[in-house]
């Protein structure tokens, strides 16, 4: 165990450590982690900048790829500039706005009411607040329209939103949360993927080595799309079934499904992060979903614009869906002079193997 040990004490665990609540700054709501934040070094450094020189900040990526805990971390480090602290609004409760939304617009503003004080003092610049609404896209519009009221009302207020989903707002910064790299260049040790695979496995079964497949450990960090929260379950999966079983050429969803996350996330299950977004798609999204699902990643515009969804839509209206599915964080892109897109495993899986009878499934949201 001794290179696992010198790999877990290596720069990537000191990088990666942030500063905890300050006891003298006010903290209301979930705090943030308090282990390694592995990989995420450039992120909040970037965070931490942008908060500094924009009041509102979206953080935008899919489900399990660490937004909330990147938005945490960098609350937790700007804390101490913050003198009246920081405040967390988690969303996740309720229920999403379709036709709803003036319902939905009481109650996210309730949900902040709780945390930011209204008073003369509030409304100067002397009062400096850090606000986190964190797990915003399922109602969107309410977020955008109260973050909007607050930045007029409180001077001294900076937001930081974490949502799958963009705000449609021109004065909103967004920062794409990529999933963690599974390689790393020659000579710089392992990529943060397989380092946090293997910090994880080390907690889950401390009396198991696999310092010694690592190449297996890139392979299956590579089919997770190197997404932090997969890796941590199937880490966790160690407990019970070998690396190899999880390298079989079979789907993984239904062997990671049903391990308890704990403190990892908000969704239980694992698939509950699919069917979150899955569950806010428009038919035509779910249509086109389906369709790319179906085909090899990686995927061209091509392979969209060729689709014929037997709905009368036009490529142009093919591109309108693909460009939403992109929004909703079920489409990953890698951008350059000409654009590749694929669809992320796990998303893949839930597509193709949970659900069954596209478009009538009822909405509920987990």
């Amino acid at each position: 165990m001794v290179a696992h040990r010198t790999a877990l004490d290596g720069a990537d665990i000191r990088a990666g450590e942030f500063d905890s609540p300050s006891s003298t700054r006010p903290w209301l709501g979930i705090r943030p982690r308090t282990d390694v934040l592995v990989g995420r070094q450039a992120d909040l450094r970037h965070v931490c900048a942008t908060v500094k020189s924009s009041r509102l900040l979206v953080l935008t990526g899919p489900g399990g790829v660490g937004k909330t805990r990147l938005a945490l971390a960098s609350a937790a480090q700007l804390q101490r500039t913050y003198r009246d602290g920081v405040a967390v609004v988690e969303l996740g409760s309720l229920l999403p706005e379709r036709e709803r939304e003036r319902e939905a617009l009481t109650a996210v503003t309730e949900a902040v009411e709780t945390r930011i004080p209204y008073s003369s003092a509030s409304q100067t610049t002397e009062f400096r607040m850090l606000l986190v609404i964190d797990n915003a896209e399922h109602v969107l519009k309410a977020v955008t329209e109260v973050s909007q009221r607050l930045l007029h009302e409180h001077p001294g207020l900076d937001i930081i939103v974490t949502s799958r989903r963009p705000l449609a707002l021109m004065s909103a910064t967004s920062w794409e949360v990529a999933p963690l790299p599974v390689d790393s260049p020659a000579g710089t040790g392992h990529s943060p993927a397989v380092e946090l695979f293997l910090i994880r496995a080390h907690t889950s079964v401390p009396t198991l080595d696999i310092t010694d497949r690592l190449p297996a450990v890139t392979t299956l960090c590579t089919r997770l799309d190197g997404m932090p929260l997969a890796i941590e379950v199937a880490a966790h999966r160690l407990r019970s079934v070998s690396l190899n079983t999880l390298l079989r050429d079979a789907p993984l969803l239904p062997i990671l499904d049903q391990i308890s996350l704990g403190s990892l996330s908000h969704h239980r299950p694992l698939s509950s992060a699919a069917k979150w977004s899955y569950d806010l798609l428009s038919p035509s999204q779910r249509t086109l979903l389906h369709h790319l699902a179906g085909i090899q990643n990686p995927f061209t515009i091509e392979d969209v614009t060729g689709f014929d969804s037997s709905a009368d839509d036009s490529p142009a209206d093919n591109i309108k869906v693909l460009a939403e599915l992109v929004d909703n964080s079920l489409v990953q892109v890698r951008r350059g002079r000409e654009y590749v897109y694929r669809i992320p495993t796990l998303i893949r899986e839930y597509v193709n193997g949970y659900v069954s009878d596209l478009g009538s499934r009822p909405v509920a949201m987990v």
